[in-house]
């Protein structure tokens, strides 16, 4: 079998640096549970595409997509790369996206206690996301279930007047890259704090891939 960890890439170096570090954290764990090889394919930007490994996978793939929100990829670049990807006859499987599951706000924790900030702290989320609200609603469904006292969250596309007053502004974003710079952008206009980095260099997004891959 092999893991395919299927992310969106960045024409950002640090994007595709990030997701590295995380398929080596996973692939220790994932091949001790018997689910053989973890490789990395991006659907744009970045190498290598699904077309381009697809004609070398023979035996089961098990895709994870790395998003973390619905949107336009999780619609249609996910089935697309699942198509490529058993362009030679191989099973291919896909997993939930890392969206609804609390490993995400423990990632956010991570990234608060590595900034020098508690999670008991006002918080601001910011996802990019797309005027369609679709980002922003699956992050406030999250906290609705897993509610954390002065949480809010928003998107780039859909900001809500004063909500970085008074709070730490975190990127809802896998990676450091164009979406986590706007973010720091908006923070820094808003003289708010600013947590740096991707969720992905965390244990606990760690842990939701894992999770997601052996299903």
């Amino acid at each position: 079998m092999t893991t395919v960890l299927l992310a969106h890439g960045s024409p950002d170096p640090r994007h595709a640096q990030t997701l590295e570090r995380l398929r080596q954290r996973v692939s220790g764990p994932l091949r001790d549970a018997g689910r053989g090889e973890t490789r990395l394919v991006y659907i744009e930007h970045d190498a290598p595409r699904p077309h381009e490994i697809g004609p070398s996978l023979t035996d089961e793939v098990m895709v994870v997509p790395m998003l973390i929100t619905p949107a336009f990829h999780a619609r249609v670049d996910v089935p697309a790369a699942v198509r490529a990807l058993g362009s030679a006859g191989a099973p291919v499987g896909v997993t939930a996206d890392l969206g609804g599951d609390p490993l995400l706000l423990e990632a956010v924790d991570e990234r608060l206690r590595a900034a020098d900030h508690a999670p008991e702290e006002p918080v601001l989320l910011v996802a990019g996301g797309s005027s369609s609200g679709q980002a922003g609603q699956s992050i406030r469904t999250l906290l609705d279930a897993h509610p954390r006292p002065g949480w809010l969250t928003m998107t780039l596309a859909a900001p809500r007047a004063g909500a970085t007053t008074g709070r730490v502004v975190v990127p809802a974003t896998l990676a450091e890259g164009v979406l986590h710079d706007k973010v720091r952008a908006l923070a820094e206009a808003a003289g708010s704090p600013f947590v740096p980095g991707g969720l992905a260099d965390t244990d606990a997004l760690a842990r939701l891939v894992v999770r997601r891959a052996l299903g």
